[in-house]
């Protein structure tokens, strides 16, 4: 459903947005919007616009899609950033490479997780869920 996807879409902006200021003095990766578009983009036509029927559907699939897209963009940087470590040798093996994904996730969901992101993303999810299933309501497939 386009509705979701632009919903989620604006969703994954504000993400971007409120999640500048903790990188601090570092650089911000280059591919951090586009990433935080596109999982918007795909969580809000796949997991929220296909199971949204009504309001209170598109409640819960709203917050399960924010829930997947937060997920995903921790996911997909934390993977970049152990690319990035192990082109500089830092794993002995691919397991460890693999297992540093998970440990390299908790330390970035650590460094955003702030109460003005988190409300935002709440209200967000409820708004964008709410929203999709007006228009699933109103718009039957």
């Amino acid at each position: 459903m386009p509705t979701a996807a632009l919903a989620f879409a604006v969703l994954g902006y504000f993400t971007y947005t409120l999640m500048l200021p903790s990188f601090g003095d570092d650089v911000v990766p280059s591919y951090f919007l586009p990433l935080c578009l596109a999982a918007g983009l795909w969580c809000g036509w796949v997991l929220c616009g296909a199971k949204s029927f009504s309001v209170r559907s598109g409640l819960g699939t709203g917050l399960t899609a924010l829930i997947a897209m937060i997920v995903i963009i921790l996911f997909i940087m934390s993977f970049v950033e152990m690319i990035q470590l192990s082109m500089r040798r830092r794993y002995d093996g691919p397991m460890e490479a693999i297992i540093d994904i998970f440990a390299i996730m908790f330390e970035n969901f650590q460094m955003f997780a702030t109460p003005e992101l988190g409300l935002t993303l709440f209200g967000g999810g409820l708004l964008a869920g709410f929203v999709t299933g007006v228009m699933g309501k109103r718009f039957p497939r």
